[in-house]
């Protein structure tokens, strides 16, 4: 099966524990990428090799009301697969505060890469501005916390900047911090990232370039 075959399949499994009312009515979009070098949270994924990901998002509306989606992406050994579900809104009509609470699954093919891990989050944004603190668990590690702050800005028209800073707040510590252009050549959605991390003794940065088309 395609890796966006599962995706939607995923989604549409959790889509159908909704009212088919509200499925109805939701927006759906795509996205298919490749990229020099899968980063999270400012670690290599495939060992500074390139990347195949694809995602599905199936959401209410684009600001406010429940979303679900899935996640996928080739790993140093194997495969990855993600599936997320949460609500977001606004505190108020009057202002451009919102909240965001959700759960994401982090399932891996092969067990000796990374045990299945659960996370919860719940955060607060102000425009392009967020916070957001996520709490993680899984098979045979511990208990975690990680906090992610970040914002965007429109740097040129059609140029944004994209900046993160990451903690684990957990023992062991770690911080990551990185930086992203995006901007779009014809129908292609192009990323050229660079981040930091300073987890052990190599404190790495690394540069990463993705291309990718996204669909409505």
């Amino acid at each position: 099966m395609k890796i966006k075959e599962l995706l939607v399949s995923l989604v549409v499994s959790a889509a159908a524990l909704l009212p088919s009312s509200i499925v109805y009515a939701a927006e759906s979009s795509s996205s298919i990428s490749v990229t020099s070098d899968y980063v999270f949270r400012g670690q290599t994924q495939t060992k500074n090799s390139s990347a195949v990901q694809a995602d599905f998002l199936l959401e209410q509306e684009e600001d406010k009301g429940w979303y679900t989606g899935a996640f996928a992406s080739t790993v140093a050994k194997g495969l990855e697969f993600d599936v997320f579900a949460g609500w977001k809104g606004l505190f108020s009509q009057q202002n451009n505060m919102g909240y965001d609470v959700g759960i994401v699954r982090y399932i891996y093919t092969r067990s000796s890469f990374s045990p299945d891990i659960t996370e919860f989050y719940a955060g607060v944004n102000y425009e392009t501005a967020y916070i957001k603190l996520y709490n993680g668990q899984g098979s045979g590690i511990s208990s975690y916390n990680y906090l992610d702050l970040g914002a965007s800005f429109i740097v040129l028209d059609d140029l944004d900047l994209e900046l993160h800073f990451g903690r684990y707040i957990s023992s062991p510590s770690s911080s990551d911090v990185s930086a992203n252009l995006a901007f779009d050549v014809k129908d292609f959605n192009m990323n050229l990232g660079v981040t930091y991390e300073n987890e052990g003794v190599d404190n790495d940065v690394v540069f990463f370039v993705t291309v990718g088309k996204s669909f409505d």
